[in-house]
């Protein structure tokens, strides 16, 4: 449903109820802040026990006022929200902001008294912002919605790009404030508090219509509707807004099931990560790079997208360009060594000490020499013309002189330079950092955070797209399934055969002693596997027999783990006979149902080293090969793949997750986990050793 936000992001007109003149009262806050920063449309005061409140005439109720207000500003407790939420309705008021505390987030009773909310606002068609929420600020208006107290001390609202929607109202403050402090400033600040009626979708879908908001910044801890969250992050992208997104709670497991690795590996901060990469936003992971996220895409405009993740360091350290090189290196980001022409350009350029490679260490010369600082604008223009690098990141430290010409230097340099330019200036020189502000840079004041803000904006949009899901019959394997059920192997192996997945050829010998004559019909060597549904990690309950080689070897395998089984307690449907295969590298592939963005698919290393190397990657499912190859393409374990499979063909690997993924996001149940570890992966092909199916909740 379309919802039309402007009225309550700005409003012409607002009614303050509950204002009051009494300090420190949240309806004088409401009042005096409207005032202060210039709200230029009428404020019209509701409260029935004063005739005026700041000289304006104050009505009884909504019903008396004089015209009808675009928002009602709600600063009353809790208690009174619903009855005042149908007396505006009735008056025609349809956008409003509740502020009070006390609903969902306090208990029992609180949890009702939002439920009547939502269900008055659902009847009626009020939007409502919050309950529990510190108010919208509009900084182009004045619009100041808000009881924050930052605002107290601050002088004015500077107008900027910059959006912010936070599920903490206390950290968008913190953000907008720090910002205003560096000379940006913010267009709106929306807290969402418990969003009874809109969420962060509704705010991000506004905001990517607004054309006066450039760069969108989310704080949150959790959404309801995943899809509506997705289908308003496609909305920002299409409008070409990055959207930059610290979310926090990232620990809380979303494949909870302990039965399968899955569950330890493919916590709820993975998944967040997958779907933000998806999508192209850009996740950071704390306030700091949040600000200085918002604060660079803000200052750099069109160009502030990085084409690729390729580095040019330009330094007069050494050390601190070596140091900032290894950080690139471990981000993730390449520092390639520039080309014939651009070295041939700089010979005549830099000074004579300069180190021309990447890092470029331009050295003291570059201001202490007057010919050196003079050829310092053209010597940027040389590297950055070097097509090999897709962004320039220009670090200084102190110095005791011409820090303002260099200053100068800068930010003319940055005003012509066709590539993104990040500066960073630890201590640097009184006015300098001043100077480049003033002419819209933003300027890192930490060397290492830059290479987090880079890394964080060359993996944005690198996830797989999920692709139209195909349908599986599973009822027909499964036609009944339970909560709690652990389907065991040998039927694992028929379900994945069933949907074209290459299986190694085994059966379930069920009668004591018959292991022998069943891995005599399906040939030698082979496994023996212990199947019970009390027992998931056969190798670590001592059910596991592996490379035997004849019909003795087998007889004997077979005694030694039913002994084990018994002796433990344990009830075995049989033991699986499975034909080995030896040799390659192993993968790990899983997928189950993620309760807020569905089925996901999830790569990582496999066997033994699963959890040793946490080394895994998930996407939305279900995605096609090119998908898959790029989801294994993160993976530690492809940059080792000639050695742990030779000569094995990446293809045939995304083929199976491709067709996996399909599987998994066709099962029909709410929670589950699908595990296939390891997925043998040699010069062969690829062929599913081992399977594990968790249905938590049918």
């Amino acid at each position: 449903m379309e919802r039309d936000l402007a009225p309550l992001l700005f409003a012409r007109s607002i009614a303050v109820i509950g204002a009051s003149d009494q300090p420190g009262n949240l309806g004088a806050t409401a009042i005096g802040l409207l005032r202060k920063f210039g709200f230029g449309g009428p404020i019209l005061p509701v409260n029935p026990r004063r005739d005026s409140v700041a000289g304006m005439p104050c009505f009884a109720s909504v019903a008396a006022l004089p015209q009808l207000p675009d928002l009602a500003l709600i600063t009353t407790a809790a208690p009174t929200v619903p009855a005042l939420l149908r007396d505006c309705a009735a008056a025609g008021i349809r956008h409003g902001i509740a502020w009070a505390g006390g609903f969902a987030e306090a208990g029992e009773a609180g949890i009702a008294l939002q439920a009547e909310v939502a269900a008055v606002c659902r009847e009626t068609g009020f939007l409502l912002a919050g309950p529990n929420c510190l108010g919208i600020v509009n900084c182009a208006t004045g619009m100041a919605a808000t009881f924050s107290s930052a605002l107290v001390g601050t002088d004015r609202l500077l107008p900027g790009v910059i959006s912010m929607v936070s599920q903490s109202g206390g950290l968008s403050t913190m953000c907008h404030t720090l910002a205003q402090q560096a000379g940006f400033g913010f267009r709106l600040v929306i807290s969402s508090g418990n969003e009874a009626v809109l969420t962060l979708a509704d705010y991000i879908r506004a905001l990517a219509r607004d054309d006066g908001t450039r760069v969108i910044a989310i704080y949150l801890e959790g959404v309801r509707d995943g899809a509506a969250f997705l289908a308003a992050l496609g909305e920002a992208r299409a409008a070409g807004k990055p959207v930059v997104v610290l979310k926090g709670g990232m620990s809380e497991a979303s494949a909870a099931a302990v039965a399968a690795h899955t569950g330890a590996l493919a916590g709820e901060g993975r998944v967040w990560d997958a779907v933000l990469r998806e999508q192209g936003a850009i996740q950071v992971h704390g306030l700091e790079e949040l600000l200085d996220a918002v604060l660079f895409l803000a200052s750099e405009g069109e160009r502030a997208r990085l084409a690729g993740p390729r580095i040019g360091i330009v330094t007069t350290g050494g050390g601190s360009g070596v140091v900032t090189a290894d950080q690139c290196a471990r981000a993730g980001l390449a520092t390639p060594p520039p080309g014939a022409a651009t070295r041939q350009a700089l010979r005549a350029l830099a000074p004579s000490l300069a180190a021309l490679g990447n890092p470029f260490d331009l050295t003291p010369q570059v201001y202490t020499q007057p010919e050196s600082l003079a050829r310092f604008g053209a010597t940027l223009d040389a590297i950055a013309a070097d097509a090999s690098l897709d962004v320039l990141y220009v670090q200084f430290g102190p110095m005791a002189q011409r820090g303002a010409e260099v200053a100068a230097e800068l930010a003319r340099f940055r005003a012509r330079a066709p590539k993104p330019v990040c500066l960073a200036w630890p201590l640097a020189p009184p006015g300098a950092v001043e100077h480049l502000r003033a002419s819209g840079a933003h300027v890192f004041l930490d060397y290492g955070r830059v290479v987090a803000l880079l890394s964080a904006l060359a993996q944005s949009g690198d996830g797989p797209a999920p692709v139209a899901p195909r349908g599986f019959d599973w009822t027909g394997l499964l036609p009944l399934a339970l909560d709690g059920q652990i389907v065991p192997e040998h039927a694992c192996h028929a379900i994945l055969a069933a949907a074209g997945l290459p299986v190694p050829e085994g059966r379930l010998a069920t009668a004591p002693g018959s292991a022998a004559a069943v891995a005599r019909d399906i040939g030698f060597p082979v496994a023996l596997k212990g199947i019970s549904a009390q027992v998931t990690h056969r190798a670590a309950a001592g059910l596991l027999a592996l490379d035997l080689r004849d019909e003795t070897e087998v007889a004997a395998a077979e005694a030694r783990l039913r002994a084990r089984a018994a002796a433990a307690g344990v009830t075995l449907d049989g033991l699986y006979v499975q034909r080995m295969r030896h040799g390659g590298a192993e993968v790990l592939v899983s997928g189950f149902r993620d309760p807020v963005f569905g089925p996901i698919v999830s790569v990582g290393a496999g066997g033994t080293l699963t959890e040793a190397l946490d080394d895994v990657a998930l996407a939305r499912a279900p995605i096609d090969a090119a998908g898959a190859a790029a989801l294994l393409g993160r993976l530690r374990l492809l940059r080792r793949a000639a050695k742990l499979a030779p000569g094995a063909a990446l293809a045939p690997l995304a083929d199976f997750v491709a067709r996996f993924s399909q599987l998994a996001a066709a099962a029909p149940w709410q929670r589950f986990v699908f595990e296939v570890n390891p997925v043998a992966w040699s010069h062969e092909g690829v062929v599913a050793l081992d399977g594990l199916l968790v249905i938590e909740r049918a």
